[in-house]
């Protein structure tokens, strides 16, 4: 399999079951309707590669370079994305869904990522600067030690979501939804005292 995909730059409908493509030169290729089941991408290098309706599904994405790569109506599910400069994708070719994720030390500044999915994730150490998640939903996450800052979160779903730090004063939130007792945390940079 690892020879085929070296030889190979368009994937359609294929499967790649336990495949470890870590350290490989991915670059280029582009991958549509394409499902990934446990596979490894460690330090992969997938610069300028596609993936267009693709899902991944408990795979391991740990520090790859992902410079101008397209992710197009890509959904992963139960995967651990790890160190991941998303930033640097196409930004103009930029839509994914997360569910049951392990989302850690990935940066999504100045991302246009409107209706995006993070739903029942483990969101850690992650940069959300400047980016645009209007409707976005965070439904059942759990953040921690994560940034929001000239973020645009208006209409965004934090439905039982927690351990979030939003300040409402250096971002947009206006009609978005927060679950009690979690809600209280917004009114900290006011410096009150909730009895």
């Amino acid at each position: 399999m690892t020879e085929e995909i070296g030889n190979t730059m368009r994937f359609e409908q294929e499967e790649f079951r336990s495949q470890d493509f870590s350290f490989l030169d991915l670059s280029g290729k582009e991958f549509y309707n394409c499902r990934f089941l446990d596979c490894k991408f460690l330090e992969t290098s997938l610069l300028k590669t596609t993936f267009e309706d693709c899902s991944f599904e408990g795979c391991n994405i740990t520090n790859p370079l992902f410079d101008e790569a397209k992710i197009i109506e890509t959904v992963f599910e139960g995967c651990k994305l790890l160190g991941i400069p998303f930033y640097k994708c196409n930004e103009f070719a930029f839509e994914l869904s997360c569910h049951g994720c392990r989302i850690e030390s990935c940066n999504f500044t100045e991302l246009s990522m409107k209706a995006a999915e993070f739903c029942d994730c483990d969101i850690t150490g992650c940069s959300f600067q400047s980016t645009f998640l209007m409707e976005a939903d965070f439904s059942k996450s759990r953040f921690k030690e994560t940034l929001f800052h000239n973020t645009d979160l208006r209409k965004a779903a934090f439905n039982n979501a927690s351990g979030y730090a939003i300040d409402p004063l250096h971002n947009r939130v206006e009609k978005a939804v927060f679950s009690a007792p979690e809600a209280l945390s917004l009114l900290s940079p006011f410096r009150i005292i909730i009895r």
